[in-house]
């Protein structure tokens, strides 16, 4: 009973507009929202790596195309992928770092154009920035020329707890792993399939 359903009355959104609302909006824990929009420059000087990726029927939905978390896994690979060409390999660096693991606190896609079941796919992935606790990593999906799907990762670097009551807690990047990521003229040299 009651009055009219207020789903109802709303009025349809300008999504493009909602990305503007978020520009420079603290979230809890003193971090800045981004925008969803990832931004992929040529000339960041950062660390760039390309992961080839062959697209599985397990990957593709009842339509034919890439099912969208493929992307973020797809990410995630070049991520470690990148990690493991600079000498990083995850399962050996997580221990030696005393981490429990780089997670992702924040994250985005935007999605061009369809991939579908055979496509073979390049994610190039890009250090975007590197902070005290957190990076940015760029993603770009192409086939060919097409590009596909942009995407980003907000990465921290989170220590083991000392005992098991503590929480873990983004703590500072070493400086060792900290100069790897920033390291200019590291482009395209990390680049392989």
């Amino acid at each position: 009973m009651g009055g009219p359903s207020r789903r109802g009355t709303q009025v349809p959104r300008d999504h493009r507009s909602d990305r503007r609302l978020l520009e420079g909006v603290r979230l809890e824990g003193g971090t800045v929202a981004q925008s969803p929009q990832p931004r992929m420059t040529a000339d960041a000087g950062m660390v760039t790596h390309t992961t080839t990726v062959k697209v599985r029927w397990g990957d593709t939905d009842p339509a034919g195309i890439v099912f969208y978390p493929r992307f973020y896994e797809w990410y995630d690979l070049g991520t470690e992928s990148m990690f493991e060409a600079l000498g990083q390999p995850w399962p050996e660096m997580f221990p030696r770092e005393a981490i429990v693991g780089l997670p992702i606190v924040e994250s985005g896609s935007t999605f061009m154009a369809p991939i579908r079941y055979g496509d073979v796919v390049s994610v190039r992935s890009t250090v975007a920035w590197v902070k005290e606790k957190t990076f940015r990593m760029e993603h770009e999906v192409t086939i060919g020329t097409t590009v596909c799907a942009r995407g980003f990762e907000i990465r921290a670097w989170v220590a083991r707890p000392a005992d098991a009551g503590t929480s873990p807690r983004a703590t500072p990047i070493p400086e060792h792993i900290s100069r790897l990521l920033k390291a200019r003229g590291r482009s395209d040299a990390l680049d392989r399939s």
